[in-house]
């Protein structure tokens, strides 16, 4: 959890932004990397009543900072909480603990799903990397440039990359609303030129990821259960150029295999690249398709409301000439 989820957090109980939220006689701040500190008394009965409702493995409520599945034995005075979920939670049980009213069992997912539209709302999720890349000066023409196809194959290509594109940020694209999103969200939008967020599905684990940054931009999708090894696919823009990655490995090994758009390179990323042949490009394309077929039924289930139009991927279609 970062400080603008935390953030987004509190805004949905009705706090106003702040460094340190005080709640019930507890203290509420970001530790500056990656979870909230709840520092003040929790009573031993409300402290046990959370470790037997919520899973630590999932909801990442940490008695005293104990990275362990610690038992309370009495009162407690510092929390550590890693995740949005574990916060609610705590906040939800809290708030009812001194109500003495019982928790409602959708109150918990009503919460979470009205925190997950805040963090999209904040960091644009409609703005297609695109118009992200030409509304930039540094970096707009050779975009151009690159958008440019000379052949039939490499604006093939260039389409199932906008395919692809549209399926890991699904909002960039006309059917899809976030106000009918599930997926659980995480997300960054303080800073001007910076912004990212997730999209997990709840069922499989697989994660939608969408990065801008001053300097281009990462989408990558990440599918956890493929046995024995996970699977990275990214479009990104750097210094080096436009590039496709597919990356598959597990804990000892990693296989990945570019394509620099720039360059027209491809091969392993720790082996020799070659110009890229005609195979090469055909392989981009069938692989990307692979996966885009598994991301489309995963955004249907999750957010669009049409999903038989999924063909259309972008707002704008662009084609623009070289300079």
């Amino acid at each position: 959890m970062n400080k603008f989820e935390l953030d987004k957090t509190m805004e949905s109980f009705g706090f106003d932004k702040k460094e340190c939220y005080e709640i019930y006689g507890c203290k509420y701040y970001h530790d500056g990397r990656y979870f909230t500190i709840v520092n003040g008394k929790t009573p031993k009965e409300l402290a046990k009543l959370i470790k037997v409702k919520y899973d630590n493995n999932k909801y990442k409520i940490r008695v005293e900072g104990n990275h362990e599945d610690y038992e309370p034995t009495g009162d407690v005075y510092t929390y550590h909480i890693d995740t949005i979920e574990g916060l609610v939670a705590y906040l939800i049980e809290t708030k009812n603990y001194y109500s003495k009213i019982q928790t409602n069992p959708d109150e918990l997912e009503n919460i979470l799903d009205l925190i997950y539209k805040k963090i999209l709302e904040n960091v644009n999720p409609q703005l297609n990397i695109y118009d992200w890349m030409l509304d930039r000066d540094n970096r707009k023409e050779y975009f151009k440039r690159v958008l440019s196809n000379n052949t039939y194959l490499d604006f093939k290509l260039r389409k199932q990359i906008e395919l692809f594109d549209s399926m890991v940020n699904p909002f960039a694209n006309n059917h899809c609303d976030i106000n009918n999103s599930k997926f659980i969200v995480r997300g960054y939008g303080y800073e001007e030129d910076e912004s990212w967020f997730t999209l997990t599905d709840k069922e499989s684990g697989i994660v939608f990821s969408t990065i801008r940054s001053k300097d281009g931009f990462v989408l990558k999708l990440h599918i956890p259960t493929e046995v024995p090894y996970e699977i990275d696919v990214y479009h990104y823009f750097d210094k080096n150029g436009e590039e496709i990655a597919f990356e598959k490995y597990d804990e000892s090994d990693l296989t990945r295999i570019e394509y620099n758009l720039r360059d027209e390179t491809f091969g392993e990323h720790y082996g020799e690249k070659h110009k890229a042949t005609t195979n090469d490009k055909k392989f981009v394309i069938n692989t990307l398709d692979e996966y885009i077929t598994l991301a489309r039924s995963i955004v249907a289930k999750n957010i669009c409301t049409k999903p038989n139009n999924m063909g259309i991927v972008l707002k704008k279609t662009r084609k623009p000439e070289a300079k």
